[in-house]
């Protein structure tokens, strides 16, 4: 078994899918090259939770563009085993508030080569399906 230290500074290259990572190992008999996908929450740092009002600052400057929506599909677990399923993997919950009879969950994380991202999760329960 050997370990490398990887390391998340200098050029990004698009990789599909996202998490794919492409190395090469050089020794004194050749150069060997393969590629290996890894769990993207890898990326996570621990300092990723914002302040409250920071994140609502944050929020509100983001332009319409830059939002993405998804739908996660057949989830049976409670607005409270998300929350802590999620701390377990740097992503942090700043609020929760309950919009007529929804919970809404505000999270944010902080990836390793500096960018923060910001989420939203309607969780309605009874439904399997979050977005």
């Amino acid at each position: 078994e050997a370990s490398l230290l990887l390391h998340t500074v200098g050029a990004v290259m698009k990789m599909d899918p996202l998490t794919n990572l492409q190395v090469a190992v050089k020794n004194n008999i050749d150069v060997f090259y393969f590629s290996c996908l890894y769990p993207i929450n890898i990326l996570f740092l621990e300092e990723g939770k914002l302040d409250r009002q920071i994140f609502l600052a944050t929020w509100k400057d983001i332009p319409n563009e830059n939002e993405v929506q998804f739908q996660i599909k057949d989830c049976h677990l409670s607005a409270d085993a998300v929350t802590d399923k999620l701390f377990n993997n740097n992503i942090f919950t700043v609020a929760k508030r309950n919009v007529e009879g929804q919970d809404m969950l505000y999270q944010s994380l902080k990836l390793s080569n500096g960018i923060w991202v910001l989420a939203e999760l309607r969780i309605q329960p009874g439904n399997p399906n979050y977005t």
